[in-house]
């Protein structure tokens, strides 16, 4: 085929590729001239659709184009540059998978440990060995009067750490310290009463009670329901209340008593009130004055008190609708003096003998 004889409309094509290979490829039938446009001028070339064949790439995707993935440039049969991505992503570990079991501390495995523990600590040794083999070479590199200095001033820290420690010795030998009370010794009843004498074995309450009390002397009342004292001297007692008191306090008591006195001194217009009760064993006196503590706190306010059994003698202050009482227990006794100053109150309980 000549120059001239060749389909109209491939006569572009022969910038780019040889006319004989034009000529040839028209001849088998692969190249067809495009329809000419409207307005004359010759069409842009279309390339003929991709045939179906197995040897032959398919039209690439667009959607895997645009993603950012390597890319490489293959060639088609009619030199067209087709732009292929591939896909590099690993595939994801399948989810569910279990863990391998980890390992599991064996008896036979106790050599191995000891040989690395040995074979380290054998390490750490040799370092500091180096180390202060090192130390030594430098030292005694330095010039004599460095190192007397030096030996000078560790003979001085050696000597004050030493004497330091003597002289405390020594201070403590010669200028004991007093030791420091504990709880017991550290609390002491008001008044001296954990250190009165005992009332006699054989004696009866009523015999407990002095014909006076400092300026008090003794009346001939005794406390009663109708005759009334204070809430802690009531209870103490075992006594309860006339109908016509309004809202009279609620004594509890749990321990029964082998027998009780009381008397009232006064002097003037002021008035002290004494109740003694006598239990069994100390115990009984113990569980009564637990059990009048918490009647004064139930119906009033509570002053100075020891009754959890750290001391011999149990003892508390109240302040109960106006009577202030002291109230303690000594042996197989619990006694109780209430009147309504605070004052009154200290002379009369320093003037009771028990």
């Amino acid at each position: 085929m000549s120059d001239d004889k060749l389909p109209e409309g491939l006569e572009h094509l022969a910038r780019e590729i040889s006319r004989e290979d034009l000529q040839r490829l028209a001849q088998q039938g692969l190249l067809k001239p495009s329809r000419p446009a409207p307005d004359g001028h010759t069409p842009v070339p279309r390339h003929p659709p991709l045939s179906p064949r197995s040897d032959e790439l398919p039209p690439p995707d667009l959607a895997l184009l645009e993603r950012d993935k390597p890319a490489e440039v293959a060639y088609t049969g009619f030199g067209e540059l087709q732009q292929l991505r591939f896909d590099l992503d690993l595939p994801a570990e399948e989810e569910g998978k279990e863990e391998e079991p980890k390992r599991r501390f064996r008896l036979r495995d106790i050599p191995t440990y000891i040989t690395i523990g040995g074979l380290s600590l054998a390490l750490v040794v040799e370092r500091t060995y180096n180390q202060a083999r090192r130390a030594k070479h430098d030292f005694d590199r330095l010039p004599v009067l460095v190192r007397a200095l030096y030996y000078l001033a560790a003979a001085l820290l050696s000597l004050a750490l030493v004497g330091f420690v003597v002289g405390t010795q020594l201070t403590d030998l010669l200028d004991p310290k007093p030791d420091v009370p504990v709880l017991q010794e550290a609390i002491i009843a008001p008044y001296g009463v954990d250190g009165r004498a005992l009332p006699p074995a054989d004696y009866e309450p009523w015999q407990l009670l002095p014909e006076t009390l400092g300026d008090f002397p003794r009346s001939p009342d005794v406390i009663s329901a109708t005759n009334t004292s204070s809430p802690a001297n009531q209870c103490l007692l075992g006594l309860g209340y006339a109908s016509d008191v309004l809202d009279p306090p609620t004594c509890t008591r749990s321990y029964g008593m082998v027998g009780t006195a009381s008397a009232r001194y006064l002097s003037g217009r002021m008035k002290v009130d004494v109740a003694i009760a006598r239990f069994s064993n100390p115990q009984k006196a113990h569980g009564t004055m637990i059990e009048l503590l918490t009647h004064a706190r139930k119906y009033g306010r509570l002053g100075n008190f020891s009754v959890a059994g750290i001391t011999e003698t149990d003892y508390f202050f109240s302040n109960v609708r106006g009577w202030r009482s002291f109230t303690w227990s000594h042996g197989l006794w619990v006694f109780s003096i209430s009147t309504v100053k605070m004052e009154v109150l200290d002379q009369a309980v320093e003037a009771f003998p028990y």
